[in-house]
């Protein structure tokens, strides 16, 4: 089987990617992370202006996330969205139970993916068949 290298097109549509970690600093945190870490990639691959997400186990204890959105303007609609209020107010409830960093970028300058389309390519392609 041969290597497939995807370049896609960046062109000028914005896009913004955030990455998420989190993490279980307790059996609470553990259980809340297991429980509810489904319905949470669900509802947000569901979310106006999502392009994709892209769930990964760091660990037992840590997950990451990484999305890709339509604009800024999408993510910040879905951090008020019910299921991002009800995990901020489960992390403010029980502050040593979860731990969590975000980063938010925009549009890359370059990329690849190898063998299969993924991440930011598909993100884009999903972009060009919704114009």
């Amino acid at each position: 089987m041969a290597l497939q290298i995807y370049k896609p097109t960046l062109g000028s549509t914005p896009v913004c990617t955030m990455v998420v970690g989190l993490g279980a600093r307790n059996l609470r945190g553990f259980i809340f992370l297991w429980t509810q870490i489904v319905s949470f990639v669900r509802e947000t691959k569901r979310a106006d202006g999502c392009r994709g997400v892209c769930p990964g186990i760091s660990s037992l204890r840590r997950l990451i996330l990484v999305s890709y959105w339509r604009d800024r303007e999408a993510l910040q609609a879905f951090s008020r969205s019910p299921v991002h209020v009800a995990w901020m107010r489960f992390i403010a409830k029980h502050p040593d139970s979860l731990d969590l960093f975000n980063e938010t970028y925009g549009q890359p300058v370059a990329l690849n993916t190898i063998n299969a389309r993924g991440g930011f390519t598909a993100a884009a392609e999903k972009e060009e068949t919704t114009e």
